[in-house]
């Protein structure tokens, strides 16, 4: 009996070894891994990244790495990368769980052929007339409501001089309230209990999914384990409850704009989500794994404070109305529920990147005080007095620590994989359909090939002998190609509009001890977060 299981062990191990010989003739190299899980094991769960990018050093910049059901192709170099992205063949998502089970493929980040070539057009286009171009009128107009969410920061800095302070929460909330303008057309109230609850929701929401990476590659392991099935509960319990959220902002804007839900256009999840309150509050409820018990609370939208100036929900409800009353076919690109999830990933991608970068960049300026001087000396030298529009090609050396920062602690250090949407060709290597694409931006940007001592903190690297920005082929950290982020030019508009106010008035220093190696690694969730911290904010 023993003899008759060796044999059927030794066939069945035989064939499994035949079939992957046979699948990877003409794949990219890269190592073996176990029947099912792949190679999933000998990733360090904590920091992927560095996993990957140990493997690139020996597998070189294109390697095929299987993970579970998903065969990935992991790109460490710049020209490949961009190679690549320039491909309609590589515009799509990567098939995992949560882009495509719990996103559904909607939205604009997991969105692919034709939803998404539709929606990055819209998208591109409104953020343009709002002022993200490079000059013009809607950019002047652009640039004060970032100023005015700035001064909002600096004043609640003014109230707290003197004290420690959780700065990074401090100008998330600020920076909040102006992608809040942008997305929705309305700020919330300072301090207001649902805003923080919101914020909270997708904090706690970003780091499960994090947690939650080896269910992306094996979905069947959120019905065996009992932590990866509360993770999952919790991650759709938020999505649930941010929708139920945008959706009574919807209501008013289209109360506001004097129009109707078009029929066709309706979420059929939402129909009753007005009825838990004479007044058709939105109840909150606050679900955690922290937490044995949950918290309830109602939304009332009318305490939203309108603002001035375009935004994205305006457009969408517009272009919604033109075309479901033409019959037009593209209507069911733009339904209540897609809706829903383009609020979600443009409030979270415009947020979520900027304040993690900003948070990076205020510990790297307070570990470095003679870099931060020389930001503040030409921040000064350019902007003696306040009330000027910020111009970012006027300070390249404060562009130049944003890179450096963005370079030495990528903000998404494995990327965003991209999909293959048909078989084709890489490097020489056949890349099949299905396989998902990753930019292994950590890789790209530590490289010591490229960058002189990479862990080394040196903006000059970004600068010309002239004095002028430099921009290198390998630095990629909006990403590259068909799908590259269309709201670069905002990030950098938040990020140095915030900083250039922020330093005019004051110096920036720890009120701890600085973080260790081991905590400057950073915490990897969707974003990789620098360790949490306080500051001083002296006066100058």
């Amino acid at each position: 009996m023993d003899l008759i299981a060796l044999w059927l062990f030794s066939i069945v191990l035989g064939y499994w070894i035949f079939k992957k010989i046979k699948e990877r003739q003409h794949l990219p190299p890269g190592p073996w891994g176990l029947p099912i899980v792949g190679y999933l094991p000998f990733i360090d769960r904590n920091h992927p990244h560095l996993t990957l990018t140990k493997l690139s050093k020996e597998y070189g910049p294109i390697y095929g790495i299987s993970m579970g059901s998903v065969y990935g192709v992991v790109l460490s170099d710049h020209k490949l990368v961009r190679d690549a992205f320039a491909k309609e063949n590589f515009s799509g998502r990567a098939p995992l769980y949560l882009t495509h089970g719990i996103m559904q493929g909607n939205g604009i980040i997991c969105a692919e052929g034709g939803l998404w070539k539709d929606q990055r057009k819209l998208i591109t286009t409104w953020l343009k007339s709002f002022g993200m171009s490079k000059h013009g009128v809607s950019r002047e107009k652009l640039e004060k409501r970032i100023a005015s969410g700035v001064f909002e920061l600096l004043e609640n800095v003014e109230k707290l001089s003197g004290s420690p302070l959780d700065l990074s929460h401090m100008l998330t909330n600020s920076l909040g309230n102006v992608v809040n303008e942008i997305i929705f057309g309305f700020k919330f109230p300072p301090d207001d209990k649902t805003w923080n609850w919101c914020r909270q929701i997708q904090e706690e929401g970003c780091h499960e999914m994090g947690v939650a990476g080896v269910v992306n590659f094996l979905p069947f392991v959120r019905f065996v384990s009992p932590s990866t099935r509360n993770t999952i509960k919790i991650i759709v319990r938020g999505q649930a409850q941010s929708h139920r959220l945008y959706a009574s902002i919807i209501a008013r804007r289209r109360k506001m704009l004097g129009l109707e839900i078009p029929k066709g256009a309706e979420y059929p999840l939402h129909s009753r989500i007005f009825d838990d309150h004479p007044d058709g509050y939105i109840k909150c409820i606050k679900y955690s794994k922290h937490a044995s018990d949950t918290e309830e609370h109602f939304f009332d939208p009318n305490i939203l404070i309108e603002t001035d100036g375009e935004c994205v929900l305006d457009s969408f409800l517009k272009e919604q109305k033109k075309r479901f009353e033409k019959g037009d076919e593209t209507a069911r690109y733009v339904t209540d529920e897609q809706l829903l999830y383009l609020l979600a990933d443009m409030f979270g991608a415009g947020l979520d990147t900027t304040s993690v970068t900003l948070a990076w960049f205020l510990l790297y300026m307070s570990l470095y005080p003679d870099e931060q001087e020389l930001v503040r000396k030409e921040i000064l030298s350019n902007y003696p007095e306040e009330g000027a529009e910020v111009d970012v090609s006027r300070l390249p050396y404060l562009m130049a620590t944003i890179c450096e920062t963005q370079r030495i602690r990528s903000i998404v250090p494995v990327g965003i994989p991209h999909g293959c949407v048909e078989d084709t060709f890489l490097g020489n290597y056949k890349i099949p359909k299905g396989a998902m694409v990753i930019p292994l931006q950590w890789a790209l940007h530590m490289d010591p090939d490229v960058w002189e001592n990479p862990e080394e903190f040196r903006p000059s690297r970004f600068i010309a002998p002239d004095g002028s920005l430099l921009k290198p082929q390998e630095f990629i950290p909006f990403q590259t190609g068909k799908r590259m982020c269309p709201g670069d030019e905002l990030s950098r508009m938040l990020s140095c509009g915030l900083v250039t106010r922020l330093f005019r008035r004051k110096r920036v220093r720890l009120a701890s001890n600085p973080p260790t190696l081991e905590e400057m690694q950073g915490k990897v969730g969707v974003t990789l977060t620098p360790p949490a911290v306080h500051y001083y904010c002296d006066d100058v």
